[in-house]
């Protein structure tokens, strides 16, 4: 009888035990999934058929020539503009998939501010940004950044021309930029602008005056915990911000992501300042990127990095630690329809989060957009 009550009480135990380990295995599983996250994400072209060219306008995006594309923006209602680079256009795609033409007219150049977007020349636009007000183009080679409002007709709204460094505290349309890339809008209408060669992030407020919020115009790594400004930054190729009115820098020659806190401090958020590829899983910090083009935060407050050399999109969750969530590392195109984890890449950049949490990436090599979702 003692043997049989010992026996009772044992599986008890036993039974609690499991009891109590299936919250924690369930805690341990949810943590796994806010840090790792979107581990269900599958791969799709959006727009492009992967041959370099210009057709399509009028027709399925998938079915159009694409030139080299490098940026991408998604409005609220599920818009995605093109920057088309080698075609010298912004393009759209509806939320049927019919694609068509919103600016340049094919012939690269300098022209058309006060008509129709359409019939103005632009020269390699390599960024884009969109708020209600219109689509802001960096139009890069032009050393310009340009607006196409909601009548479709097109200004500079900063930028002279002329390439170099000058103007801040004046009206942006008088200051010197040279070869902008990343743009970003926050919440108030300012512009942010990565200005490449001048190693600086620099802010168009909504009266028009442009200024410099990060990078000391020295090219180089300096300045972590200290203002913003006065730090080195290293050919920033983009500038994302969040909810809270913080940037988060591609610093891409130094190998990293900076962040620049709406109170103006700087400090480093992802990359160890070594290229290559040591791992995933492992603190943002330690992580090698290789070349990283472009950042975006969704609305998690997650960063989504395009690890450019790496052949990857990937994460950096709340929690600071950074995974692969688009691309195997390897070079060329394939695996639509699949996990997208599992597909290769070609030189993606221009990377965006839509309100649903779906990313969009230019796949430049392969003259393709594509989406994760």
């Amino acid at each position: 009888m003692m043997h049989s009550t010992t026996s009772k009480n044992d599986h008890r135990v036993r039974r609690g035990w499991f009891l109590l380990l299936i919250p924690l295995s369930l805690a341990v599983l949810w943590t796994r999934m806010i840090s790792f996250g979107s581990a269900g994400l599958i791969i799709q072209t959006v727009a492009g058929t992967g041959e370099p060219g210009f057709s399509g306008d009028g027709g399925p995006a998938v079915e159009a020539q694409l030139n080299s594309p490098a940026a991408v923006a998604v409005s609220a209602g599920g818009i995605l503009y093109i920057a088309d680079v080698r075609n010298h256009r912004i393009r759209r795609v509806d939320s049927s998939g019919v694609i068509k033409t919103v600016a340049g007219n094919g012939t690269p150049g300098l022209s058309g501010d006060g008509r129709p977007a359409i019939d103005a020349q632009l020269n390699q636009p390599l960024g884009i940004a969109i708020d209600d007000s219109g689509i802001f183009i960096a139009d890069t080679l032009n050393n310009r950044i340009r607006k196409v409002n909601a009548a479709g007709m097109i200004s500079t709204v900063a930028g002279n021309g002329m390439e170099g460094f000058a103007g801040d505290g004046e009206p942006a349309v008088d200051a010197m930029l040279s070869r902008p890339v990343g743009l970003t809008l926050d919440a108030n209408g300012n512009l942010y602008i990565a200005d490449v060669f001048n190693h600086r992030i620099r802010k168009v407020d909504t009266e028009g005056k442009i200024s410099t919020v990060a990078g000391n115009g020295m090219a180089g790594f300096s300045g972590d915990g200290g203002l913003a400004v006065e730090a080195q930054l290293a050919r920033p190729r983009d500038v994302a911000v969040d909810a809270e009115g913080n940037l988060y820098i591609a610093d891409t020659d130094n190998l990293r992501i900076r962040r620049a806190s709406r109170n103006g401090i700087i400090s480093t958020v992802a990359g160890n300042g070594e290229a290559g590829f040591n791992g995933d899983g492992i603190p943002a910090l330690e992580a090698s990127l290789s070349f990283p083009r472009s950042v975006a935060v969704d609305g998690l407050g997650r960063l989504i990095i395009a690890d450019m050399g790496n052949y990857r999109i990937r994460q950096v969750s709340i929690d600071r630690i950074i995974s692969t969530i688009v691309g195997n590392g390897e070079p060329g195109f394939g695996g639509d329809g699949g996990p997208a984890t599992e597909v290769s890449l070609g030189a993606p950049r221009g990377v965006r989060v839509d309100g649903s949490g779906a990313i969009y990436f230019a796949d430049l090599d392969n003259h393709r957009v594509r989406a994760a979702r």
